[in-house]
């Protein structure tokens, strides 16, 4: 039996204990302003929708979510699908059934819900833990050996990661695309935050899209569209037409009306510049000499605790909630995920909390 998404099931905690008068924060999820949207003329509402997504949006993917990767129109496709977790499921069922059997491996610490999706999909998932002490750096020599002992096809990385917020710089990538190929392992990378980068990164247009090679990202991540569940895979053609016949048979078209609201409020795609947020919540770690990656994207940091007792005994007590490290890993047990996507007036609530009860 799988369980209930806990980023999710957090949310849902803490909405209801709001309900009750409670003032509760979480630390662990985003907090966004509402967006403000034209109002859509849909007397030509079109029920079905192109199968794949509609080619305007898919457009918009190329130039917005793939901006950096080297797009072939003749080699290359892109399908919309109802999000990044549709997407992944896709790509994790899709290969699965070509291949009879696709072990995935999954660079630790990583999204909860890749564990989720492997397994609906059918196939088994395996993990490679990467170090603060190293900055989370993939070592290409253990990852050699970690693929052919595991017999890894599906190699599943996040960048920016999360919750640590590393970017994989384009060198690294190439390396680990190489030894991908040599192990005939299909590289999947998930870029579901490309749009928060705090340090300038080369454009990837030397890296070409081919059999091995599949990228995966949001509008609903990147541009606080989550309720319109919007996603988009780019691979080659062969590969995409087999993520397109699962998409449809389990979701059918992308939902037209998401993305209509996307093509005609292209404003939408844009979000507020929160580097300050991440270097306040970074100085304030710092302060406290809380051990942590700074971030190099996404809206999250993950900090190991420094006062492990009192912040497990009393961050719940004082209304705080947050998602414990081991969620994303086991090798992490004493870090959380701090998200400072939030408003201005939240943030400051939840580090004079943090800070007066040495919460950190």
């Amino acid at each position: 039996m799988l369980r209930k998404s806990v980023t999710l099931s957090l949310q849902e905690k803490v909405d209801f204990l709001k309900s009750s008068g409670k003032k509760i924060y979480t630390l662990s999820n985003p907090s966004f302003n509402p967006k403000k949207i034209k109002s859509l003329n849909i007397n030509k509402f079109n029920l079905q929708g192109q199968l794949t997504g509609e080619s305007k949006l898919k457009k918009l993917s190329i130039n917005y979510l793939f901006k950096n990767w080297n797009y072939n129109k003749i080699k290359n496709d892109v399908i919309i699908t109802s999000g990044a977790k549709a997407a992944l499921y896709c790509v994790f069922k899709g290969i699965g059934d070509y291949l009879k059997k696709a072990n995935i491996g999954i660079i630790n610490p990583n999204w909860p819900t890749y564990e989720d999706l492997a397994k609906i999909s059918g196939n088994k998932h395996y993990y490679f833990n990467t170090t603060l002490k190293n900055n989370f750096e993939i070592d290409c020599s253990k990852l050699i050996f970690f693929l052919k002992k595991n017999k890894i096809r599906i190699l599943l990385l996040t960048s920016p990661n999360n919750p640590t917020g590393k970017i994989i710089t384009n060198d690294k990538l190439k390396k680990i695309l190489k030894i991908c190929k040599s192990q005939n392992t299909y590289l999947v990378i998930d870029e579901s935050f490309s749009s928060y980068y705090y340090i300038k990164k080369k454009k990837t247009k030397s890296i070409g899209i081919d059999k091995n090679l599949i990228i995966i990202n949001s509008f609903s991540k990147n541009f606080h569209l989550q309720g319109l569940r919007l996603g988009a895979i780019m691979s080659n053609k062969k590969l995409s037409q087999m993520f397109a016949n699962i998409h449809i048979a389990v979701n059918g078209s992308p939902n037209y009306l998401s993305q209509k609201i996307i093509i005609n409020n292209k404003g939408l795609l844009m979000h507020s510049n929160i580097k300050k947020k991440m270097e306040r919540v970074s100085n304030f770690l710092i302060s406290k000499g809380v051990e942590f990656y700074k971030p190099d994207g996404s809206f999250y940091i993950f900090p190991k605790i420094k006062n492990y007792s009192n912040f497990i005994k009393n961050s719940n007590k004082k209304g705080l909630f947050f998602l414990g490290g081991d969620l994303f890993g086991k090798a992490y047990k004493k870090y959380y995920r701090l998200c400072f996507e939030k408003k201005n007036n939240e943030l400051n609530t939840i580090l004079k909390i943090m800070d007066k009860n040495k919460l950190y």
